[in-house]
């Protein structure tokens, strides 16, 4: 059996791929549980696990807890999974390729190595990341902060209140809000909601071109009423990517 984890800024998600038979085990929210306490919440039959990797844009200090937990439980090390210059027939678009975020590459390849159409990936996390390729060539993209991220500025720069700010993201009722915690959520979502709608349009006009279009990350149900694609929804797009590596290397 292979694992495969995705360490998110705020969430750990896990699949399994056993006798080429791939199953989504879900994700937990870190919230400061240890990564032991973690790994074992997937119920994941540690006898049974042959190699286990991971994809992590956490700091070091957590890296190291979560590769030592995985030394623990499966008996074994973590293979990390990095941004490559190409793989999987995809061209990375960055100049230092390094400097492309792991979890970005991997959703890149979950959405695109099996298919040639143009594709328009955005992965709504802490950030909200945005990645366009066409013809199997990464052309680039955009990072903005994610919705939770704009309501921890707003605390921080303001005199609004922690108790006032919803988690929720709900729209209001009517068009426009009418208390402090309803404005700030429906806010954000029109933000994000218009760029995402915006660079979309601007791009199908530039090229002529008629986007695939994929969303993933934890808020992304909560922008998906309000976008104007054609979007499918993916939880586990980077965990899909990561198996698509690891599967061409047998090729």
């Amino acid at each position: 059996m292979l694992v495969f984890f995705e360490l998110g800024n705020s969430r750990l998600k896990a699949a399994v791929l056993d006798n080429g038979s791939y199953e989504y085990l879900g994700g937990v929210v870190y919230d400061g549980h240890s990564t032991v306490e973690l790994l074992k919440s997937f119920q994941i039959d540690a006898h049974d696990v042959e190699f286990v990797y991971a994809c992590s844009v956490v700091d070091s200090m957590l890296s190291a807890e979560f590769t030592h937990s995985v030394q623990t439980i499966f008996k074994c090390y973590p293979t990390f999974l990095n941004t490559q210059p190409n793989c999987c027939g995809i061209q990375c678009g960055y100049t230092d390729f390094e400097k492309f975020g792991s979890d970005r590459w991997m959703a890149i390849i979950g959405a695109c190595s099996n298919q040639t159409q143009p594709a328009f990936i955005v992965d709504a996390g802490t950030a909200i990341t945005v990645d366009v390729v066409i013809d199997q060539q990464h052309m680039g993209g955009f990072i903005v902060p994610g919705l939770e991220t704009m309501k921890a500025s707003l605390l921080e720069a303001t005199g609004i209140k922690p108790e006032w700010v919803a988690h929720d993201n709900q729209l209001p009722e009517t068009l426009l809000a009418t208390d402090t915690s309803t404005g700030i959520a429906a806010g954000t979502l029109y933000m994000v909601s218009a760029y995402i709608n915006t660079l979309l349009a601007d791009l199908s006009s530039d090229t002529g071109l008629q986007f695939m279009c994929v969303g993933t990350g934890g808020d992304f149900v909560r922008l998906l009423p309000m976008l104007d694609g054609d979007f499918d929804y993916i939880e586990d797009l980077t965990l899909l990517g990561m198996v698509e590596v690891i599967e061409s290397l047998k090729k």
